[in-house]
């Protein structure tokens, strides 16, 4: 659990102090209740106090009342102004705690549990934050905008438009928002998109954020054009770096104008090696070879081709190579080909440049047949044939030539492979076997 640690040691609001969770887990047992602060993720404005009670681990704001004089457990953490509580009741339901009061859960999102049919559109938008932040009432809500019309979506916005914020960060609350980003009309949409700017880098940086950020890039390219230039411009490998930022940056590029995104292809030119070995950064390298402009693209990957052959090898990097090959110019895929040729035992039996060889002869025309030559340019046990069929990754590559290749190919391999004996009986050659016996290949 989140506690708040003072010089290696966890304090209680009492003064008790533990030097590792194991100790403080001995005195929770002893005691069957403990304290220890921490604070909000969401926000630090006011400490939260971990309770644990004989059935489980809580999060309390300070204040509330205390477990003796509650009916039940209730899970909370801070989010837009509200104590959103989790109420783990007889019917297992959520409820809420204003903070520092005895305010409850509000009738009409206990009306939305009960499903009661007679909630209106009026009455949840006097309570919107109480039934946004709320998984039920959320999905009430997204419900009621996905099946009306315009007017419903303008309705439910004009309520929401003060707390857009706090909605988009969090994990039912944001559902409202990009329903109503979708729903509404543009003019609509666009004012509510207005309400995010000033706050882009740190939305898309977060879990629940950078969704509403995706679908506000998506559904209003023109009004966020400015504001994503403005506000990402110097922070676009940072964001690359982060597990939620590093969408918002690849469907910039997907939904953008080629001209409004060209400061991340700026950006991403110059650390493009680091970023295409990077297990986020490969992805907008994989966006940018699927939707920049063919100059952009050079930009980026000059570099990378300097540096395909250990790429190609890179556990994130050889998703890079394999985008060049599908998406790149004629020019770029025969540099690929050839690097894999000059190796072609070597590449095939990696773990992850086998993927690369595969790759090419599937989409570059005439890989295959130069890749079969390569195969076959040297006998013996040493060659790429018998390097190939003898590894764990290469075999898989000899598996799919044979299930693709002309008859003459096919018997040229078998002959080859049997000669190879000992070589096609053990280890990963035994799984070769059955596919030759298809092409009528006998006596292995």
């Amino acid at each position: 659990v989140p506690i708040e640690v003072q010089q290696s040691v966890m304090v209680g609001p009492d003064g008790t102090e533990w030097s590792d969770a194991s100790s403080m887990m001995t005195d929770y047992q002893q005691q069957q209740m403990w304290y220890a602060p921490m604070t909000s993720l969401a926000s630090p404005m006011e400490p939260v106090f971990m309770v644990a009670i004989p059935t489980g681990p809580f999060m309390m704001p300070a204040g509330m009342p205390s477990v003796s004089d509650m009916d039940d457990a209730w899970y909370d953490q801070y989010y837009g102004g509200h104590w959103v509580a989790g109420h783990h009741g007889e019917n297992g339901r959520w409820g809420n705690w204003r903070r520092n009061e005895g305010y409850q859960v509000s009738p009409v999102l206990r009306r939305i549990w009960d499903a009661d049919e007679n909630v209106t559109l009026a009455e949840v938008l006097d309570v919107l934050m109480d039934v946004a932040l709320d998984r039920a009432g959320a999905a009430w809500i997204c419900e009621r905008v996905a099946d009306g019309d315009q007017t419903t979506a303008e309705y439910v916005m004009f309520g929401a438009q003060p707390h857009v914020l706090a909605l988009a960060v969090h994990e039912f609350g944001r559902e409202v928002v990009t329903a109503l980003i979708e729903r509404a009309s543009p003019d609509t949409a666009n004012n509510l998109v207005s309400q995010l700017f000033g706050h882009l880098l740190d939305l898309s940086r977060h879990p629940h954020g950078c969704r509403v950020v995706q679908h506000a890039i998506e559904h209003c390219p023109k009004e966020l054009q400015g504001p994503i230039q403005e506000e990402l411009r110097g922070e676009v490998v940072s964001c690359i770096e982060s597990a939620h930022a590093n969408f918002v940056i690849q469907k910039c590029i997907q939904s953008l104008p080629r001209l409004a995104t060209q400061f991340i292809v700026q950006e991403v030119s110059e650390q493009a090696v680091y970023l295409a070995r990077h297990r986020f950064g490969c992805r907008v390298h994989q966006r940018i070879l699927e939707h920049a402009s063919e100059s952009d693209v050079k930009s980026v990957l000059a570099e990378v081709m300097r540096s395909r052959n250990p790429l190609t090898c890179d556990e994130f990097g050889n998703y890079v190579v394999q985008h060049i090959l599908e998406f790149g110019s004629s020019d770029l895929q025969e540099a690929v080909v050839k690097t894999l040729l000059s190796d072609i035992g070597g590449f095939g039996s990696h773990k992850h440049s086998s993927n690369v060889v595969e790759k090419a002869m599937a989409v570059v025309p005439g890989a295959r047949d130069r890749v079969i030559d390569a195969i076959l340019a040297h006998r013996g046990a040493r060659s790429p044939l018998a390097a190939l069929a003898s590894s764990k990754y290469g075999n898989f590559v000899i598996q799919h030539i044979l299930e693709d290749c002309t008859l003459v190919q096919r018997k040229e391999l078998g002959d080859r492979l049997r000669a190879l004996g000992s070589v096609l009986r053990r280890g990963f050659g035994k799984h070769l076997i059955p596919l030759l016996g298809k092409s009528d290949f006998r006596g292995c």
